[in-house]
């Protein structure tokens, strides 16, 4: 359906989250893009936090409505997107794979208009998953991809799909002072390879000249990854809880260390470039395309001391502010609120 269609009607659009208290980036975008159609695109917008009653991990302003449901079984789950279905939204729009599976399902054949978006890596999740996802999603209205390589491999059997990256917002004062710091930030699963972090920090031996790093997290790695930097023997390197607020370690960290295996977008490494933090990471395709134009910033996936030279050479670089301003300018030219919303509006007036 197109919502402009509607005269004198505000575009209803629902967006359906399992569970928005859990942190991560995904959660994060789903919060900036409901407050971006709201405010940017005037629709009327629920955001329907569809498996828990815990409050979201990221803050909704007051005139974005957040609707908690809590846990429940996959059959309440279904139940639970038919009555959203009976309202006859104009939009809805999924964020992971498996809602976005079960979403379409459940809208088939409906006057509404089904938008998936695509965060997960096309190989994270397993063939099952897989297989269900290229069976259905063909039959969605859009298929919204985060970078240039998936786009290319979903167009092998799917029309309905294009590349929206992720609106990136500022979150602190890009021009204070730096901290010989470098983070690492992520949920403490293997996927992440925060190991690889470690032992590329134990290489460089930048401890050495007065570096520290901070790798801000929490999952299930913590306690192997803690027993890996005290057998590394650095004594300047740490894990920290996570918070709400990243923005702070973005004002004073110099370096920001990416070691995903699989990274569809990466908001972190976005988020950390327009605040002017310097980044190295590994070339998934994510971090591909956020960095396609500053290659010396990528190294091969898996190749720790790779990981090191770059800290290194960065690390003793010169003239640091230039390469800061141009992280910035990189960012804001394509991912800017001021550059996605307009790629939204254009895509559900067509």
């Amino acid at each position: 359906m197109n919502p402009s269609s509607r005269s004198g009607d505000r575009p209803r659009i629902l967006f359906v989250a399992t569970d928005l208290s859990t942190g991560g980036g995904v959660n994060k975008v789903i919060r900036d893009l409901a407050v971006m159609f709201k405010r940017r695109l005037s629709a009327d917008v629920v955001v329907v936090n569809a498996r828990s009653a815990r409050p979201s991990a990221y803050t909704f302003p007051s005139d974005v409505e957040v609707e908690c449901h809590g846990p429940q079984s996959l059959v309440s789950y279904l139940r639970l997107l038919l009555r959203l279905r009976s309202r006859r939204p104009d939009v809805v729009i999924g964020s992971w794979t498996q809602d976005n599976i079960l979403l379409t399902l459940a809208f088939l054949f409906s006057r509404t208009r089904v938008v998936l978006v695509e965060h997960s890596s096309r190989r994270f999740h397993g063939w099952a998953i897989r297989l269900l996802r290229r069976i259905v999603y063909p039959f969605a209205s859009d298929v919204i991809v985060l970078n240039h390589r998936d786009l290319e491999r979903y167009r092998g059997y799917l029309t309905n799909v294009r590349l929206i990256p992720n609106p990136v917002f500022p979150t602190t004062d890009a021009n204070r002072s730096r901290e010989k710091l470098i983070i690492a930030v992520g949920h403490l699963i293997p996927v992440k390879q925060f190991d690889h972090a470690i032992r590329a920090m134990a290489r460089s031996r930048l401890e050495d000249e007065g570096w520290s790093m901070a790798i801000i997290g929490s999952g299930s790695e913590a306690h192997g990854l803690s027993k890996l930097i005290e057998a590394e023997g650095l004594k300047r390197t740490r894990l920290v809880a996570p918070g709400d607020d990243l923005g702070s370690w973005y004002a004073k960290a110099s370096f920001l260390l990416l070691t995903s295996r699989l990274e569809s977008f990466s908001l972190v490494l976005a988020e950390a470039m327009l605040a002017g933090v310097i980044p190295v990471a590994y070339a998934s395709d994510g971090p591909s395309f956020i960095l396609q134009d500053l290659p010396e910033h990528l190294v091969r996936t898996g190749d720790e001391q790779a990981l090191a030279d770059r800290l290194i050479r960065f690390a003793r670089g010169a003239d640091p502010e230039t390469l800061r301003q141009h992280l910035r300018d990189s960012i804001q030219e394509r991912f800017s609120p001021d550059v996605i919303a307009p790629q939204w509006k254009e895509l559900l007036q067509s």
